[in-house]
């Protein structure tokens, strides 16, 4: 039967393939790219070939179709957070071969408790308040081996922490405007049009709320809808590591916060930080050169790199301003301005980068204002904030990408445990954003 439909695999991805390089010589380059966004979600819902591999499909398909030069479809395996995830996921092994991470996870049950919502809410209070003041990508992965150390200390599955730990993370990085890159993207486009930007909280003024409602539904609603602990989990437990490196925990130890830190202070780019700790973890043996290629989470890496070409794809056709235009062109109350502009925002996030999504409508946004002779500020405001809530799938955010491996996640499971939280959290900001920014 697996024969079968590794075969059944084979015949899909070729036939797809060879349907977008015939589709290339009569489609327009943006109806391709929409076609092929779609082709990838159903491939993603019904796995039919394994996620990671529906990534490497479209830059495959992109080179193929000749909407990408095979040169810039494939450069994203060498991109900034692709390079970090790989090395953090060493820098991690480390902290997991000392014992490092299990004495962390140790003590945060003894503060929390063994009970899954205590646990669940100090890990996200933690996350969220890192995610305002640095990455909430670097937050996410430095936070993720003490999350599974904390997880398998009071036995509970990891996989009922790790997406919470990824909603927090985002949901944090709205508190500033260095806290992810949609808020300084915004800030931006404001400054080249020469407007006033938005103050360094004031993205607070949304996102504390945000926050707060969002952690309260993510222990209530949202937990009840994560996957069940019986399901495998493809990160490592404590039963794994069979003798534990004890006499080098320190300096792991050192070795993990000065990476941080490097990070935090900006001290070195990211992936420098990122790639000095994992050399470092292997040249004073903390881990071995096998242990540190095995603790990479390789479904993450191709999830990441691959499906950020499609980010490139849609700004490149047009095909992601087409859409907008299309959604607003017969529109002109200001609150159904805003709710195309969110339901545009919320459809294109869940669909590849909040980044990109960002990058792409911020625009468009400040065109469609200017048309409306309206404010351009809870347009943008309201992009950069759905954008960030992205809970549907492990593509839209960095940190949903980077437990979606670890965490042995499913594309609906997702969807699942997301979907009731980014539904209120859409509605509450289509509520608040007026009240703080009017027209």
């Amino acid at each position: 039967m697996k024969l079968k439909n590794e075969r059944h695999g084979g015949i899909i991805v070729l036939v797809i393939l060879l349907g977008f390089y015939l589709l290339g010589l009569y489609l327009s380059q943006s109806t391709l790219i929409m076609l092929l966004l779609l082709t990838a979600f159903i491939l993603f819902f019904t796995e039919l070939i394994p996620i990671a591999f529906t990534a490497l499909m479209i830059p495959v398909a992109l080179s193929i179709s000749g909407i990408l030069d095979a040169n810039i479809a494939f450069s994203y395996f060498g991109y900034k957070w692709v390079i970090v995830f790989l090395f953090m996921f060493m820098v991690g092994e480390g902290l997991f071969r000392t014992g490092a991470a299990q004495k962390i996870g140790n003590g945060v049950v003894k503060i929390a408790g063994t009970s899954e919502i205590g646990l669940m809410l100090l890990i996200m209070i933690v996350a969220a308040i890192m995610s305002g003041f640095l990455s909430n990508t670097a937050t996410t992965v430095a936070l993720m081996p003490i999350v599974v150390a904390a997880a398998c200390s009071a036995r509970i599955s990891p996989k009922r922490l790790l997406l919470p730990l990824a909603w927090a993370a985002s949901l944090g990085g709205t508190l500033t405007v260095i806290g992810t890159p949609p808020n300084g993207i915004i800030n931006s486009v404001l400054e080249e049009l020469g407007m006033k930007p938005f103050g360094f909280f004031e993205f607070g003024k949304i996102g504390l709320p945000l926050v707060m409602v969002g952690i309260t539904l993510s222990v209530t609603v949202g937990r009840k809808f994560l996957p069940d602990a019986e399901t495998e989990f493809e990160g490592k437990s404590f039963e794994e590591v069979e003798e534990l490196r004890t006499d080098k925990m320190w300096l792991a130890v050192v070795i993990f916060l000065l990476t941080i830190a490097s990070m935090m202070l900006k001290l070195l780019p990211y992936q420098t930080a990122a790639a000095l700790g994992a050399l470092l973890m292997v040249a004073f043996g903390i881990i071995t050169p096998k242990e540190a290629f095995n603790s990479v989470s390789w479904t993450t890496v191709f999830l990441f790199a691959g499906m950020l070409p499609l980010s490139k794809a849609m700004e490149t056709t047009k095909a992601a301003e087409i859409i907008g235009n299309s959604v607003v062109s017969h529109v002109d109350n200001p609150y159904l301005i805003l709710l195309s502009v969110m339901l545009i925002a919320f459809i294109l996030g869940n669909s590849m980068s909040h980044t990109a999504t960002t990058a792409i409508l911020s625009p468009l946004a400040i065109s469609i204002a200017q048309a409306a002779n309206i404010s351009p500020y809870p347009l943008l405001m309201a992009i950069a904030m759905t954008s960030s809530i992205g809970f549907w799938t492990p593509i839209s955010t960095p940190p949903n990408t980077i437990v979606f491996g670890p965490g042995g996640y499913t594309f609906m499971d997702y969807i699942k445990a997301g979907a009731v939280i980014e539904i209120i959290l859409f509605a509450m900001l289509f509520i608040l954003i007026p009240m703080f920014y009017p027209f």
